[in-house]
């Protein structure tokens, strides 16, 4: 009898969100750009919330990082989509949804590296 790992069970449930007319699966982060998209997230969880209530700095801060989160995501498979492209194409509701998604994956990608550990 084979003994088979089956890794395919780490993939989670596909989840795609719709940008100008393009769909991005959103339901993992792929490994090709985990430590870029964790460094980000973690330079913004960095900011203080007073920082960003007292001013324009923090909070222009927080949005170039969001904008990069999102640059650095959508450009791995679509390299064309520049920080250019979304200051001119995507409107800051949608950044930040699409951030807060991309959010949710690497965290949802960690939980289910835990669980299978545990497993």
């Amino acid at each position: 009898m084979e003994n088979v790992v089956d890794l395919d069970i780490l993939k989670p449930e596909s989840r795609k969100i719709r940008l100008n007319g393009m769909l991005f699966d959103i339901s993992f982060v792929p490994c090709g750009i985990t430590f870029e998209i964790d460094r980000i997230i973690q330079q913004l969880a960095s900011i203080p919330d007073d920082e960003l209530r007292k001013g324009k700095e923090a909070t222009k801060n927080a949005f170039d990082l969001t904008l990069e989160l999102c640059v650095s995501f959508a450009s791995f498979k679509h390299p064309e989509l520049s920080m250019e492209w979304f200051r001119d194409n995507v409107s800051a509701a949608q950044i930040q949804v699409f951030a807060e998604s991309i959010k949710s994956a690497l965290l949802d990608s960690y939980k289910g590296l835990e669980q299978y550990g545990k497993n």
